[in-house]
């Protein structure tokens, strides 16, 4: 029997609580912005507003583990391609890099950025931009982690000779970034100039967000020829530094590296019985989005962006990165460009932008890169059979890795990767509901209770009686990713309705325009779980 009526009441649904596997009917009542009552039928009358959703599943909200939307959460509509999706929760400070903290060396990168995207910058601790965000207002719950990469080009003059002094620098600048609720550390260790770091420095950080509860997530130093080194760098990491790891969008890129992947997952298995905590996520598309600098040789990238193009303007630097190119068996015909970087380039492959100039394709990346550093490409480079095998493990974690500023950004960059408006949909359209692949149930945890588990995100990722009512009710006939690569801003289908906090944000194809979100803090999810 209920104390008081309910604000909302959600009846005759299939419900998928994100923890079992079956399904339940039972009615789910939400009052303020708390799940308050799952069990038998109720009556409309229970509640002010009551939900006929007979036909319809309902699930805990979806939790993107890996977004890096971060400055756009302060320009209008920056959760509607993830809403349509059922996101409810979205982890930012991914790869490295975080909205903060800015130490005084990218102050100025970051106020090109925000002339060039279009935001008020004005923070420097996360503190100040959590504050300045919540000012603002979210549309859904967002956390993020201390990049290690903005750690270092805030503090460190040359990226390849840290000094001890730095390093106290960035462990003090951590601890500031922990202390304002940061979830833990990210790196980005193929991205300069996390790339330049040394495996005892990572440690030595990882070692601060452990003691105050966080965790560990990177995108790995090497994808491609070196990932089995790669992962047992991560392995040391985490045991030497006692905490949880997460390895970001786990995959093994360029086809002579194809077929690695159930070997790396039972090198996980194998560290998870040697004690460690470990996981990874990966993200449904046999696609990666990056920009195109990464594939150059890593020194290019010692003296920051400028000092790139000045080297690849010798003779010298312009055939080290052709022949680096060329040596990892790089798939020109399978790298799409999406920005405008040279007159007519946007949507072609490197391969056939090269014919068209009569040059080599290694040298017309090094072409595009001088003439447009920030480059961005999609590129086709993974094995579907390794993608499978990442989904499919038991435990993994599927996540978008997508960005949302160039959606709602005054300044478009070009075309984004479709996983920004359809990962989660593509995932349980694939996997669970076309070729049942995996229970609904199995798929659910994926993408709810099991990345609260590793995130540490107390109450969200379930349905039951005392979590925030973060809901998703889905029409399973009408579960559709509509992004392609050709045309990837198009809202994904089959989401009926969206609960945040409680708060109705998306109803009859339509985002409501309101701020019910939450800043999930490190300090804050702590004195919950007391």
């Amino acid at each position: 029997m209920l104390d008081t009526v309910l604000d909302t009441l959600i009846s005759g649904a299939t419900v998928y609580d994100g923890v079992d596997i079956e399904p339940r009917r039972v009615d789910v009542g939400i009052r303020g912005e708390t799940i308050a009552y799952v069990g038998d039928e109720l009556g409309s009358g229970a509640a002010y507003r009551a939900v006929d959703a007979r036909g319809l599943v309902l699930c805990p909200g979806f939790i993107d583990t890996h977004a890096s939307t971060g400055l756009g959460y302060m320009l209008p509509n920056a959760a509607d391609n993830k809403l349509f999706q059922g996101v409810t929760t979205e982890i930012s400070g991914n790869c490295g890099t975080s909205s903060g903290p800015v130490g005084p060396r990218l102050v100025s990168t970051m106020e090109k950025l925000a002339q060039e995207i279009g935001f008020t910058f004005t923070w420097r601790g996360l503190d100040e931009w959590f504050n300045q965000v919540e000012n603002y207002g979210l549309p859904f719950n967002i956390g993020t982690f201390v990049g290690h990469s903005t750690l270092r080009a805030g503090l460190c003059a040359d990226a390849q000779q840290v000094t001890r002094r730095e390093i106290g620098e960035m462990v003090a600048l951590l601890e500031q970034g922990i202390a304002a609720g940061g979830l833990g550390l990210s790196t980005g260790l193929v991205y300069a100039p996390g790339s330049f770091a040394e495996t005892e420095e990572i440690i030595e950080l990882a070692r601060v967000a452990a003691r105050s509860g966080g965790i560990y997530v990177s995108h790995i130093r090497d994808e491609r020829q070196g990932l089995e080194d790669s992962i047992e760098e991560t392995v040391r990491i985490g045991r030497e530094a006692a905490i949880p790891i997460l390895v970001s969008h786990l995959k093994s890129a360029e086809k002579p590296n194809w077929g690695k992947i159930p070997a790396i997952i039972e090198r996980i298995e194998a560290a998870r019985r040697e004690g460690l905590d470990i996981n990874f996520e990966v993200y449904p598309y046999a696609a990666v989005s990056t920009k195109l600098r990464t594939f150059i040789p890593k020194p290019t990238m010692a003296d920051g962006v400028e000092g790139m193009v000045e080297k690849l303007r010798s003779d010298e630097w312009r055939q080290r990165s052709a022949d680096w190119l060329v040596e990892r068996g790089t798939d020109f015909a399978a790298m799409m460009l999406i920005t405008d970087s040279l007159p007519g380039a946007r949507g072609r492959s490197v391969t056939d932008i090269a014919a068209d100039q009569g040059r080599p394709p290694e040298q017309t990346v090094v072409d595009l890169l001088l003439a447009d550093p920030d480059a961005w490409i999609v590129y086709h480079c993974i094995a579907e059979d390794d993608m499978d095998a990442a989904i499919l493990w038991h435990d993994s974690i599927v996540s978008s890795d997508s960005w949302s500023h160039p959606i709602n950004a005054p300044q478009q960059i070009g075309n984004p990767h479709p996983r920004t408006f359809g990962a989660f949909t593509r995932f349980l359209e694939r996997y669970a509901l076309s070729e049942e692949r995996m229970p609904f149930g199995h798929a659910v945890r994926k993408i709810t209770s099991y990345p609260a588990r590793w995130l540490r995100l107390s109450r969200r990722g379930r349905i039951a009686e005392g979590t925030f009512a973060d809901l998703v009710l889905l029409d399973p006939s009408r579960v559709k990713e509509k992004a392609t690569f050709a045309d990837p801003r198009q809202m994904s289908e089959g989401t009926d309705r969206v609960w945040v906090n409680g708060t109705l944000m998306l109803e009859d194809g339509a985002v409501v325009r309101r701020m019910p979100g939450h800043i999930l803090k490190r300090h804050i999810l702590k004195r919950y779980e007391r």
